[in-house]
């Protein structure tokens, strides 16, 4: 098992790990309601550092939950907005051309993104925040809308613990646009990291 690095806790509990891999999704503000994300919170309270495979057993009922509310009622779709996603992508990018993240796969969804990475400079939680703040802050010009408006406080990460669990994040994020219904194959929507 790799060396911990840090463990936080916001509303969500957060791991960081030597040579970690991590499952980032970042969604929109107000897209989850508050009594699914009361629900989450209290599932996330009961994660403890300390056993790590009772904490994976929760984290995977976080995100059953969390997705079945972002895939199955979207109500603020800007990342579909050609500019939003496109600014959203050049951060991305950025990230990737300055070795400060290695991305093995992304998709932009109508309300979130799913990254599937590794950060090559600097710790997660930095990281993460800093890519949410510039992008906020891009977002809330193209749109007219307060930064603190855009992306919801926190972000949920889970780290890969296999090559067998890389691949099904893999897959996973290649397929969410076909199983929210987007589209029939994943190749055909345009905002992951294969229609670059």
């Amino acid at each position: 098992m790799p060396r911990s690095i840090h463990f936080w806790r916001g509303r969500l509990p957060h791991w960081e790990v030597e040579d970690g891999r991590y499952f980032v999704t970042i969604h929109l503000a107000g897209e989850i309601p508050r009594e699914a994300s009361d629900r989450i919170h209290a599932m996330a309270s009961s994660v403890n550092s300390r056993d790590p495979e009772a904490g994976l057993r929760i984290q995977r009922l976080i995100f059953r939950e969390m997705e079945r509310w972002l895939d199955g009622a979207a109500k603020l779709r800007y990342l579909e907005n050609p500019r939003i996603a496109a600014m959203v992508r050049e951060a991305i990018v950025f990230r990737i051309k300055g070795r400060i993240w290695e991305v093995f796969e992304y998709v932009l969804m109508p309300n979130h993104v799913h990254l599937f990475l590794e950060i090559a400079e600097g710790s997660l939680k930095t990281s993460i925040a800093d890519f949410k703040r510039w992008t906020a802050g891009r977002a809330a010009e193209i749109l007219g809308i307060e930064g603190d408006r855009f992306w919801q406080r926190e972000w949920f990460d889970h780290w890969s613990r296999s090559a067998e669990e890389d691949d099904k994040i893999t897959r996973y994020i290649r397929e969410n646009p076909v199983n929210a219904g987007l589209v029939r194959r994943y190749v055909d929507w345009p905002y992951g990291s294969w229609a670059q």
